[in-house]
């Protein structure tokens, strides 16, 4: 039936009603296919999800199964581009985000978003990102990726703990050699009472390696990538308080779950994790005790900073049929609407300067000023750096072997950070 037969029929029986433009729409759906990491983020990524496609008839989104880790989802997204099978979205941790844009460059599996932004206007991008927050996101002077989860490292604690110890919940220690005097403290409370946890022997990824080295105004690797960085006094630094951690912090070399679980029950006074946890520890801490945060020490305070953990929308498909979707996605997703859903699920930054306005997270950080630490941090946030080169994950498996040595006092510190060094270095 052609048109005019159908403006025909319709006027004949004057009873055909109307196919309003949003139905058309909903008829002709872009369906996007989107992977995301951790599946504890299933969630807030569906409630965001359900309230672009409630404003966006025409697109439809489907979730792929969560890798576990932003290693896994990695390896999975590379797998998947040697055969071509890769979903239309994937938000991928800053720290691999070098490896993988520049590798789905090269093979032309991936759409770059600087024109998208430049249609935009600089009015636009001005009032909805910081440049900092795009920069996250750019990479060989092209923005590969939109941010959407941003965080740094921060301290937990629990404030009845610190109190029987003699400490001030709000003066909390803004040097290691003072939180590691409290968490001595608190260790003598009980044999059942440990002082301090920071899996940093455990973690999946080296952002906590990462956080010691830029803390003490360190590099990892020198400004061409080519030379490891951190075998110099500031690294050395860097791995000593790991061996601190143990010595002076009284931790306990638990898995990384089972020394979060000591503190959720109470069991434990000072933990260290990221922002993005600060929602889940909240629920898990329950009436358990009053849990309190507090930003992460510099060990360098003129030169410190901290890497920016969390991930951004890489938009693979190169299909022109889905490009205008997959870039209204991406603006909801990092706008007020998608950063307000997953700052209020997490605890993560907020990568939208609207978004922190009073109708979107500006009375909720009043009523919640646990949630305000991260954001004070925002001053001191770099990026969380990936090494060149497809060994990424092999390099971060390695470090974490020697940052066992360190801790277990099985080598001196010295020496383990040769090794690391050297160890790093041939993986490059």
């Amino acid at each position: 039936m052609n048109r005019r037969t159908l403006l025909q029929g319709a006027a004949a029986f004057g009873a055909l009603p109307l196919i309003s433009p949003s139905i058309l729409r909903a008829q002709t759906a872009v369906d996007l296919l989107v992977t995301h990491c951790f599946p504890g983020h299933d969630v807030f990524h569906t409630e965001i999800a359900t309230a672009f496609m409630a404003a966006n008839p025409d697109v439809k989104i489907t979730f792929t199964n969560s890798p576990p880790t932003y290693e896994e989802g990695h390896q999975l997204i590379l797998r998947q581009a040697l055969t071509n099978q890769l979903p239309d979205i994937f938000y991928s941790g800053f720290h691999l985000l070098p490896p993988l844009s520049r590798t789905l460059t090269e093979r032309g599996q991936i759409t770059h978003i600087d024109s998208f932004i430049a249609a935009e206007g600089d009015a636009w991008k001005t009032e909805n990102y910081s440049p900092r927050i795009l920069d996250l996101g750019n990479f060989d002077n092209t923005q590969m990726a939109m941010p959407f989860n941003t965080s740094t490292p921060i301290f937990y604690f629990n404030e009845e703990l610190v109190k029987q110890a003699g400490g001030d919940p709000a003066a909390f220690p803004t040097t290691w050699d003072g939180i590691f005097e409290l968490a001595a403290k608190i260790d003598a409370l009980g044999d059942d009472i440990d002082g301090f946890f920071m899996g940093i022997h455990t973690e999946a990824g080296d952002w906590f390696w990462q956080s010691l080295v830029y803390s003490n105004g360190g590099e990892l690797m020198d400004a061409a990538e080519q030379i490891v960085a951190f075998g110099d006094e500031k690294g050395l630094a860097a791995l000593t308080l790991t061996k601190r951690m143990v010595d002076d912090g009284k931790m306990n070399l638990r898995e990384n779950q089972q020394g979060v679980q000591q503190f959720y029950a109470g069991k434990t006074g000072i933990l260290v994790q990221s922002t993005a946890s600060l929602r889940g520890t909240t629920d898990s801490v329950g009436t358990n005790f009053t849990l309190r945060t507090a930003r992460y020490p510099l060990a360098d305070a003129t030169n410190g900073r901290l890497p920016t953990g969390g991930n951004a929308l890489v938009m693979l498909s190169t299909d022109e049929a889905k490009k205008d979707a997959m870039w209204r996605f991406a603006k909801w997703i990092s706008g007020p609407e998608g950063q307000t859903v997953a700052v209020k699920f997490s605890g993560y930054m907020p990568t939208s300067l609207i978004s922190e306005q009073e109708q979107y997270l500006g009375a909720f950080y009043k009523e919640n000023p646990n949630y305000t630490t991260s954001v004070g941090q925002i001053p001191v946030a770099r990026k969380w750096f990936g090494y060149p080169g497809t060994n990424s994950n092999k390099i971060i498996d390695i470090q974490r072997e020697n940052i066992n040595l360190a801790m277990r006092g099985e080598m001196p510190v010295a020496d383990v950070l040769a090794k690391m060094v050297t160890d790093t270095q041939g993986l490059i």
